[in-house]
């Protein structure tokens, strides 16, 4: 309990002791090892984490978890951690080529109760509320996986190495690969449902839907990892000169953030002169992001015209087609972008490429206000 003492701070502790002498208020249920796809019994967690909200009086911790904003990790590279356990261990995760380092996950809400980062060839595990680290997993990159080698330190107090192993698989999947999987609890716990769900919530807040008391699980991940690099970051802030640093460290100036997206494509919100400058510096016009959308694609979403000159101008394809076959062409028409539609057809994009039954036209049929579009387009 030492660990919870530390975290929630006297009075919250008490009103968790108080709720415990109260079992099973929270009704929670299992699901059969016959009923789900991991195939062992789960606990079903939702009516405390999706219902449950975190608070604390301790104003440093309620600052500390929602400080992270505009965190980009370093800043925990020289901190220790407090636990001297250390074992070597072999798991890995799918990635894209390779992992830039940046940011994994950050806490958005009370409700999330960790941040990783991945630096130095180490993913490091920060305890939101604390600012405190307190697991670093060592990696190396081999054929599009990142392979965990060794961990140090603990997620909780006194857990085994399979437990150890599972907590940071299931951060991962859930946290930074946003998938749905069952977090494990302590054996001890499995008694009492309340006191499970509520060790849950503390420990992984509303990120734990289900729950299972196994060493381990098997999980097949439809996900491929990626990070918010500092070289996105960098190019959101529109600091260039820390974009320069990046690519003289090795960045990949055509890497996709965890969102998809391109550091051309995060450069859509930044002033001209930062997409001027990675261009300038070989970003590729045509990078697709993860559902095939190019940056003048992004342009018109975003209604920069100087952003879709510039793109064009430097060898942007404006007939390349996204995963589902829509041109930008397509975006403008639908959006009702007039003078993009006419900068498209200009520069040579073609009205009569089909996508899942529309051209640009019939696009424009279904929106509002349209109608020079329509002269334009017909």
């Amino acid at each position: 309990m030492a660990f919870w003492n530390k975290l929630f701070g006297k009075e919250e502790k008490e009103n968790s002791d108080n709720t415990e002498e109260q079992e099973n208020k929270y009704n929670l249920t299992w699901i059969e090892a016959d009923q789900n796809p991991w195939k062992v019994q789960l606990l079903d967690l939702r009516q405390i984490s999706q219902r449950m909200l975190s608070s604390s009086k301790d104003q440093q911790m309620a600052e500390n978890a929602l400080s992270y904003g505009q965190e980009d990790g370093l800043v925990f590279l020289e901190q220790a951690i407090e636990s001297d356990k250390s074992f070597e261990t072999n798991f890995s995760f799918p990635i894209d080529g390779k992992l830039e380092r940046g940011v994994l996950f950050i806490p958005s809400t009370m409700e999330h109760k960790w941040a990783i980062y991945f630096h130095e060839n180490k993913i490091l595990f920060i305890r939101s509320w604390l600012r405190e680290v307190v697991v670093i997993a060592e990696t190396r990159e081999e054929n599009n996986e990142l392979i965990i080698t060794k961990i140090h330190g603990e997620f909780t107090e006194d857990e085994s190495q399979a437990f150890t192993e599972s907590a940071l698989k299931f951060l991962i999947y859930s946290h930074v690969l946003g998938e749905v999987v069952p977090a494990p609890i302590p054996e001890d716990l499995k008694e009492s449902t309340d006191a499970a769900g509520l060790w849950a919530f503390s420990t992984y807040g509303n990120m734990a839907h289900f729950a299972h008391f196994e060493s381990n699980i098997n999980h097949e991940t439809q996900g491929v990892l990626r990070s918010h690099s500092l070289l996105h970051i960098a190019t959101a802030r529109g600091d260039t000169d820390k974009i320069k640093v990046e690519l003289e460290n090795g960045a990949n100036i055509n890497a996709l953030a965890a969102d998809g997206l391109s550091t051309l494509q995060w450069a859509m919100a930044a002033d001209i002169s930062v997409l001027e400058f990675l261009l300038q510096a070989g970003a590729d016009t045509n990078v697709q992001s993860a559902e095939g959308a190019t940056p003048i694609m992004n342009a018109v979403q975003s209604g920069e015209m100087e952003h879709l000159q510039m793109l064009i101008a430097h060898g942007a394809d404006v007939n390349k087609q996204d995963h589902r076959g829509f041109t930008a062409l397509h975006r403008a028409a639908e959006m009702g972008r007039i003078e993009m539609v006419k900068e498209l057809l200009k520069q040579g994009a073609d009205k009569h490429v089909e996508a899942e039954g529309h051209t640009a036209l019939s696009l424009a049929q279904m929106g509002e206000n349209t109608a020079p579009i329509l002269e334009i387009l017909e």
